[in-house]
């Protein structure tokens, strides 16, 4: 279509560059025509003006003539007067004749006519009157003065007509220099558009045999190539007859593919190939096939060896041969097509043990932007459909408890490719609160990047509530055991006190008179050394019981820590009888700090007395006290027994004690109520131990900018 456009372009660039040149052709002859007509009009000017000054000159020739005949009186000058007075007649005609189309010529010669005539008739007068006297010098002066003023008359209207001759003169040229001009410009403006359609056809010319040789270039590299892809194709291709459903061609590789040889494909039709129970369909198909159509399908075909064969076909309807045929490109499916097969089974499969479990399976791409499968326990748990699932992957969260829903949405960003478990509860919309337990993990590709997601979401509500009253039931077996282990250790804590009290009640009832002085106040210290084990004991229980049910009061005030520290440290070896030795050093002075003060006793009572309780005697306790940034740090170091690791996770519960302690006297207490009074401050604790080296209990305590009193 193009190319055609292009010859037309062509055939009319020619055809109007002709039409062009013959216009100017003829338009540039018929100016030189119009040119020679000015030109010979302008010659004729001339022609008329030259006659004019004829009649002119031989007037005055005839005049001068007589005058020199008058004057010198030789005969000779009677010729030149004759010769003159015979042409002005004929002149005269003629100029008539030559101004014959001017009428205004006319009318002039109209008026020359009598004067030429009258000035002719004085000088024949003139001459005759000089002939018969010569000595009549008036008359003679009279005709001159008469023929003087005929020959201006005669001159004025001889000037005028070469005025207007003259002027006419001008314009012709004038006219003719114009014509001219168009006619040069007329021609140079039509060679040059001539020039240009004629440069334009030849480039269009020029182009339309570079592109046929392009395209036959292209045709004759097509042709190549579709040869060498034909046989090169890593697929069966072949092209048969349309009309006939004969086989026209093949390749190597059909020929392999189906078993036959190329001078058996070559008698073969398309019907040879097709399932006897098939041919009528496919006959339907190419017979109702619009043409130039390209077809794509799926066909059963039959080799050589009689192996039935499922193969995709893409064929194009082309001319091969000056015949319309089809190209058929064939692939052989028939081990995809069973391995399809076989995945729709596996998912039938999968789909029945998924429709048929009691929780729910669930499977999305890599950003949860899509839920690819759910299975319909979805509907059942949370109470909506799975379409509105498909339709908003996050729509699951909506009904997800408000309180567990941010923690759920960042574990499913963090864990993106990564396996996780959580758990959370849902609000059903009855407003039934369920347990969730999920389970993720990521679905990697043949290249080991993760583009899925799958898991299994379980109601764990009835575990959960199992679980909780299995906490409770264990709870009460521990609180059971604990209120037994306190009942024993009070029975035997306060018993042992009491006991000491009593029998030194009675001593100093009984003895008081028999013995010294120093005997009775150690009794008395007996009393009052078991008074404060009891109170201590005391102390710590309602420490306990009320941090337990969250009455312990924490009310910090401003303390003196150095002297605090300093005055526990005096009273325990005070009441000490085994002498330990307790070194107080304060690295960084604390003399302002905001703590509690009964809460702060506890800590370092318990610290010291079980740093003497579990050293030797006569054995050197140290304690360090340091400040630095608002805070307190409280460091208790003994020789004692030490504490052996595997008791350390249990270190600061209550009524625990070490399984080296032997017969050491304890409650299993003191640390548990440090670790209370430490947690109230927002401090922490620390203990570095090796048995039978000692240990190193480490405290540090902040406090704020303005003691405030808390109740906790």
């Amino acid at each position: 279509m193009k190319w055609l456009l292009e010859k037309k372009i062509v055939a009319g660039g020619l055809g109007l560059a002709m039409l062009i040149l013959s216009i100017v052709s003829i338009v540039s002859y018929h100016n030189m025509n119009r040119l020679f007509e000015r030109q010979k009009k302008v010659e004729y000017t001339y022609q008329v003006l030259q006659e004019v000054r004829d009649v002119l000159t031989t007037v005055r020739d005839a005049e001068r003539a007589r005058r020199g005949y008058i004057i010198t009186g030789k005969e000779l000058y009677l010729d030149t007067y004759k010769t003159s007075i015979e042409n002005i007649n004929p002149k005269f005609q003629e100029l008539r004749r030559s101004t014959a189309d001017n009428a205004k010529h006319q009318q002039r010669l109209d008026i020359l006519e009598p004067l030429i005539a009258e000035r002719v008739a004085l000088i024949e007068k003139s001459v005759e009157l000089y002939k018969k006297n010569k000595s009549n010098a008036a008359v003679q002066i009279s005709l001159t003065d008469r023929g003087l003023m005929l020959h201006d008359a005669i001159w004025k209207e001889i000037a005028q007509m070469e005025s207007e001759e003259r002027s006419l003169l001008l314009r012709r040229a004038a006219e003719s220099q114009e014509s001219f001009r168009e006619t040069i410009l007329m021609d140079i403006t039509g060679s040059c558009l001539s020039f240009a359609l004629l440069f334009a056809v030849y480039w269009l010319l020029i182009r339309q045999i570079t592109k046929r040789e392009k395209v036959e270039q292209n045709l004759r590299e097509s042709e190549l190539r579709y040869r060498n892809l034909f046989e090169v194709n890593p697929h069966p291709l072949w092209v048969y007859d349309l009309e006939t459903l004969a086989f026209i061609t093949v390749n190597d590789l059909a020929i392999k593919h189906y078993g036959y040889s190329q001078a058996e494909f070559l008698t073969m039709t398309m019907k040879d190939i097709h399932l006897p129970e098939d041919v009528p369909a496919f006959l339907e198909i190419i017979s109702t096939l619009p043409r130039g159509v390209k077809r794509v399908a799926i066909e059963r075909h039959i080799k050589r060896d009689g192996t039935i064969i499922d193969v995709e076909i893409t064929s194009h309807e082309l001319i091969f041969g000056g015949r319309r045929a089809r190209l058929v490109l064939a692939c052989d499916i028939t081990e995809e097509k069973q391995a399809q097969d076989a995945l729709r089974t596996s998912e039938e499969k999968f789909r029945q043990i998924a429709e048929n479990i009691h929780e729910i399976f669930w499977m999305s791409d890599a950003d949860l932007k899509e839920v690819l499968y759910v299975n319909p326990v979805y509907e059942k748990i949370w109470g909506r459909s799975c379409e509105s699932l498909y339709a908003n992957p996050k729509s699951f969260l909506e009904v997800v408890h408000p309180e567990d829903r941010e923690r759920v949405v960042v574990n499913l960003e963090k864990n993106a490719k990564t396996e996780f478990e959580i758990e959370y509860r849902l609000v059903k919309p009855d407003g039934v609160i369920r347990w969730i337990c999920d389970r993720a993990f990521p679905i990697k590709n043949a290249a080991g990047e993760v583009y899925r997601r799958a898991g299994v979401t379980e109601d764990v509500t009835e575990r959960k509530q199992a679980e909780e009253i299995r906490r409770t039931l264990e709870k009460e077996r521990e609180l059971s055991e604990l209120k037994l282990r306190f009942f024993s250790m009070a029975s035997h804590e306060f018993r042992t006190p009491l006991s000491t009290i009593l029998i030194s009640a009675q001593l100093l009832e009984n003895c008081t008179k028999e013995w010294p002085k120093e005997k009775t106040l150690k009794n008395i210290y007996r009393i009052q050394g078991a008074a404060k084990t009891m109170t201590q004991l005391l102390t710590d229980i309602l420490t306990l019981t009320r941090a337990e049910a969250g009455k312990l009061e924490f009310n910090p005030e401003p303390l003196n820590l150095d002297s605090f520290c300093q005055h526990i440290v005096e009273e325990i070896e005070l009441s000490d009888r085994t002498k330990s030795r307790i070194t107080f050093t304060s690295k960084n002075p604390c003399e302002q700090a905001c703590l509690d003060e009964k809460l702060l006793r506890s800590i370092v009572t318990n610290l010291l007395a079980n740093a003497i309780k579990y050293s030797p005697s006569n054995c050197n306790i140290y304690f360090t006290l340091s400040c630095e940034a608002r805070k307190a740090i409280l460091q208790v170091q003994d020789q004692g027994i030490g504490i052996p690791l595997e008791d350390r996770p249990k270190l600061y519960q209550a009524f625990q004690r070490g399984t080296n302690v032997g017969d050491v006297v304890g409650t299993g207490l003191g640390l548990a109520v440090v670790k209370k009074c430490v947690d109230l401050h927002g401090g922490s604790i620390n203990v570095e131990s090796e048995v039978g080296v000692g240990s190193t209990f480490s405290v540090t305590i902040p406090w704020a900018g303005e003691c405030e009193s808390y109740d906790l």
